[in-house]
Formats: C-alpha cells, structure tokens, sequence
C-alpha cells in the first residue's frame, strides 16, 4: 500500500474529519501528525510529516464535492416529516414459529387501523415496534416466544422520501451525523422505499425533531 492509499483508508475511518477537510476547517499539520502513526502502519515503513501534509494537500477533493451537492439537493426535497409518540419496541428470538404469532398480532390489530407496527427480522432476533394500543394485542399473539427485551416511552420521526432515495450516497449518514452531533441516541431505524423512521426515547423527539427539520430547511 502507497501513501495515497493509506491516507484514503485512514479518513475513510473518520468520515467526520473528511467532512471538516472539505470545508477547510483542520489545520493540516495537527491532522498529519495524528493518523501519521496509522498510514506508517498501513504502508510498513516510517515517512516524514511532510510527506503526510503534501499528500493531504494533493487529495482529489472534486468526488466528495459533488456528492455533497446531489446530497444537499435531495435533503431540499424532502416531504412531510411525521412524529409519533407513545411506542414500544419489543425485541424476540428468532423461531420458526414467529411468523405465524406475527401474522396473528396483524389479524388482531385489524380493526385499529390508526396504531403504528413495524417488523424487524435480523439473524437471530426480531424487533416489533408498536403504539401502546398494540401492545396487549402483541403480547398476546407472542405467547410462548422469547422476549429478550423491551423498550418503553419511544417515538418515532418518519421522513417521506422522494423515490430517487436508494441513489444518493451518503443519505443516512447525513442523519445520523446531526443527530449525533445533537447528543441524542437512536433506538432503531426504519426504513422502506420511500421512508425512513428513527425510533429515538421520548425526551430526545423534540432534539431530533428540531435538528432534522433544521437540516430540511437549511438545505
């Protein structure tokens, strides 16, 4: 690995300082000596500060600039963002059986279209994110699974997307860095075609709420 190359891993695994080097906002020098350690790890060998500072400096910037642009433009045309709150997510092990008890929770729900559920399916568990109007009703159908834990007093932000969303690189990155920078931990993510859901706990809604709409109006 040359030195280019080793500089390119090293920022990639500090996306927050490759955002700041577009902006001119790092002295380069400080930069250089902090990953200095990691690009001589990388490449085998000792090389001056410099050298680190020169090739910062010959960095081709013009990819990042325009996917920032795509990505500032899509922000702009975001559609209406939605708060729910009152939510519960319910985390399961995963058994074969499961598919039947949720099928059975979607029957009995069937007559409160207004609630909110969502499914989840990893590997081994699965997560149920419903209204607390639902939560009797889920409880019921999954008699018999393993509850591995609950999580109470969440809300959701729901963001309709335009359909060209799964083009844009960098999309959930965009949120999730602001919603970090705000201090505020998200408790699962949602998301399907045209919308993405952050589940976060009922004290951050009004932080997250406010920063993703800052985001939307400042694009």
């Amino acid at each position: 690995m040359n030195l280019r190359e080793a500089l390119e891993e090293c920022l990639r695994k500090r996306p927050f300082i490759e955002e700041a080097l577009q902006d001119d906002l790092i002295n380069l020098s400080s930069l250089a000596r902090a990953i200095k350690p990691d690009i001589e790890h990388l490449i085998g060998k000792e090389i001056k500060e410099s050298a680190v500072v020169m090739a910062i400096r010959r960095r081709e910037p013009r990819l990042q600039l325009k996917m920032q642009h795509k990505l500032q433009q899509f922000i702009s045309s975001l559609g209406d963002i939605i708060v729910r709150s009152n939510l519960l997510a319910y985390t399961y092990k995963k058994t074969p059986a499961l598919t039947a008890k949720q099928a059975e929770f979607l029957d009995a729900i069937q007559g409160k279209p207004s609630g909110f559920h969502s499914f989840t399916g990893g590997m081994e568990e699965t997560t149920v994110v419903v209204s607390e109007d639902y939560a009797s009703d889920l409880e019921a159908a999954m008699q018999g699974e393993k509850l591995l834990s609950v999580a109470k007093d969440l809300s959701s932000i729901t963001l309709r997307l335009p359909t060209s969303s799964s083009e844009v690189i960098g999309l959930y990155y965009f949120f999730f860095k602001h919603i970090a920078s705000a201090g505020v931990p998200i408790k699962e993510i949602i998301s399907t075609t045209n919308e993405a859901t952050f589940i976060v706990h009922n004290d951050d809604v009004n932080a997250a709420f406010s920063t993703i709409n800052t985001i939307k109006r400042s694009t």
